[in-house]
């Protein structure tokens, strides 16, 4: 297998990773989203920043399960 073939191959691998909906928007505060597309999170974050959301992070959603939102 030649450099070029793998590289197509992790360049697709990570297109499909980026566009499947894996993702989460958290903030110090909470989950702000999940199960989003990559590009969707990032609208998201962009659109939570202009209004001053703090802590502001783009993730899994395995690690946004983890994460504790107060009760």
């Amino acid at each position: 297998m030649s450099a070029e073939t793998v590289q197509t191959q992790t360049h697709a691998e990570l297109s499909n990773e980026l566009d499947s909906p894996i993702w989460a928007v958290i903030s110090f505060e909470q989950v702000e989203a999940a199960n989003l597309t990559y590009p969707s999170a990032a609208r998201l974050l962009a659109e939570l920043e202009s209004k001053k959301v703090a802590g502001l992070c783009i993730v899994t959603n395995a690690a946004a399960y983890r994460v504790k939102t107060p009760k």
